[in-house]
């Protein structure tokens, strides 16, 4: 009686364990259907190549709705070790500009390419150009200019400049030329205005990009503060009010779900058995414990 439950226990527990093994290893294998002729062997491919497409999708939706969702991100985001590590972030970035002697000119080559650099560049000086233009136009210059001098006439500014031709003088001459000089300001302001803007902008623009970037920094480290609370402001804003369209942009599913079915089943079963390594071992060893209980039942009746 000792021996048959022995030899029970013993061969309950090897089955019991093997049957386990197989049932875990037929989780993954084998990776491709096995047919003879016709007819495909069942339970092949194994449970995971079979429903591949199927469990990337679902783990993709229970990633994005469950654990990386709005409301978990956003909170996330704005903590206030995040905002610590921007703030951070930001002199750090600082102070390792106050040693660099590129140009904003090469900067922005390097950031954006060279012919972009140029387009981009041409598009601001038009932009500030025609927005200079269109304001002094709008000024009416030539009507101030005449306004002004009208009044230093009435107000005897001019009375030093032209000595005795003075007395010469009246309103009604003054009034006259005026009507005369409006017109040829404001034609020289519609006519030559946009060049002289132009020109003025295109240089100050070359001596902005011409400026080492230590330099700029060196100007607006006593902003540091205000640098700080603007990006950070920006930041929080950019987090609650776009969070959403930000993630509906990306989504994290979608991302899940391609970057699995590109994986190969061989990485995928890695990374599985390297996560529960402890977990399928446990279910082994519950299958020997099982098998031996069911071998010793089986050895007594």
């Amino acid at each position: 009686m000792s021996a048959n439950i022995l030899i029970g226990t013993i061969t309950g527990a090897i089955i019991g364990g093997i049957t386990n093994g197989i049932a875990i290893k037929m989780l993954f294998r084998p990776l491709n259907p096995v047919k003879i002729g016709r007819f495909t062997l069942p339970f092949t491919p194994g449970v995971i190549p079979k429903e591949r497409v199927r469990i990337a999708s679902k783990i993709g939706e229970v990633i994005s709705k469950e654990l990386l969702n709005e409301e978990v991100l956003r909170t996330w985001l704005l903590k206030e070790e995040i905002c610590r590590e921007i703030e951070s972030s930001i002199e750090d970035y600082l102070k390792e500009q106050l040693i660099n002697e590129k140009t904003l000119y090469e900067v922005l080559q390097e950031n954006i390419g060279k012919e972009r650099s140029i387009y981009f560049l041409c598009e601001i000086e038009e932009h500030v150009t025609y927005k200079l233009y269109s304001k002094v136009v709008s000024m009416e210059l030539g009507k101030i200019v005449v306004e002004k001098i009208q009044v230093a006439f009435k107000e005897g500014s001019f009375g030093s400049l032209l000595g005795p031709m003075s007395f010469l003088i009246n309103d009604g001459l003054v009034e006259s030329i005026a009507n005369k000089i409006e017109p040829v300001i404001s034609k020289f302001i519609m006519e030559e205005g946009e060049g002289i803007i132009r020109k003025a902008v295109e240089e100050e623009s070359q001596n902005i990009l011409d400026t080492q970037v230590k330099e700029l920094v060196e100007k607006v480290q006593t902003y540091d503060e205000l640098i700080k609370c603007t990006v950070l402001n920006g930041y929080k804003k950019l987090v609650e009010n776009h969070l959403t369209r930000i993630l509906k942009a990306l989504d994290i599913a979608q991302i899940v779900e391609e970057r699995i079915l590109s994986l190969d089943m061989l990485e995928i079963e890695q990374i599985i058995l390297l996560i529960m390594k402890k977990e399928l071992n446990a279910i082994i060893w519950f299958g020997v414990l099982l098998g031996a209980i069911m071998g010793i039942f089986a050895s007594l009746f």
